[in-house]
């Protein structure tokens, strides 16, 4: 069972692009590492939060247990606190005599005051993922596109679940163009994912999965007007990007789906 909290961000990339991010509670329990695994499989990570982040989530009447994971964890190397995702941690909601204890590398929020306590990853918690999505506003190829965002230390959108189709969907209506690149790709006969994602959540058009197309059709775009509709696309046209961790000029959107070798992946 999952609950969701969604949080628009602005980004300052020469004013040019927007972020939002969706935080998304796990209720089954998970130690702190299964539940980063799980995380990134489905999602990112497990979730950055701020002060007003960890207010939300502990008013969720889905949290039935005393503690719930959050992204934060001790790097054992140097013994810094950092989020999952590897940026410096810049919170302090410690609760009395917490963010102290050795061998205890993960951290929990105590939802009947909001305060974080560390833990030992052994323990068995619910937890918060989260996932983020990003438009860039910057018309590229698909290949200039993957190139983008993996100088980046990010990758194509892979639209691998209908909450993340649903997040794409309202980012790509601030778009003012029809299509957005993804991480759609096809070879070898099928459609794929470039990152790998989870293939198992699809969004063809009414006419189903889109069949081996032309050599210079082997990209997946997500369709803005359409909504939660895929379409291929020539690798060479300009469309803006959707960048996996952004509103556009264009008619449509790069994603990082991929045809090659008669498939989408």
């Amino acid at each position: 069972m999952e609950t969701f909290v969604t949080v628009l961000l602005f980004l300052s990339l020469f004013g040019l692009n927007s972020s939002y991010r969706k935080h998304i509670y796990v209720k089954d329990k998970m130690n702190g590492n299964d539940a980063q695994e799980y995380c990134r499989k489905k999602y990112d990570y497990l979730s950055t939060v701020t002060s007003q982040d960890l207010q939300t989530f502990c008013q969720n009447s889905e949290i039935k247990e005393d503690y719930f994971y959050c992204g934060l964890q001790r790097d054992v190397q140097n013994s810094q606190w950092k989020w999952s995702d590897g940026t410096p941690a810049a919170i302090n909601e410690w609760d009395v005599n917490q963010g102290t204890k050795t061998g205890e590398n993960c951290v929990a929020v105590r939802k009947s005051n909001a305060k974080l306590h560390d833990f030992d990853c052994n323990e068995k918690l619910p937890f918060y993922c989260m996932l983020d999505i990003e438009l860039i506003l910057e018309n590229k190829t698909w290949e200039e596109a993957l190139d983008y965002c993996t100088q980046n230390n990010t990758g194509l959108a892979s639209l691998s679940a209908s909450t993340i189709m649903e997040l794409a969907v309202n980012i790509a209506t601030e778009a003012q163009t029809v299509n957005i690149w993804t991480g759609l790709r096809f070879l070898v006969a099928h459609w794929f994912w470039v990152n790998g994602g989870d293939f198992g959540y699809k969004a063809w058009p009414e006419e189903g999965e889109l069949p081996c197309p032309v050599m210079n059709q082997r990209c997946g775009s997500l369709d803005r007007d359409r909504k939660s509709q895929l379409l291929d696309a020539s690798q060479s046209s300009i469309l803006p990007i959707r960048d996996k961790s952004t509103p556009t000029l264009t008619d449509d959107v790069w994603t990082g789906l991929r045809f090659i070798a008669g498939h989408w992946f």
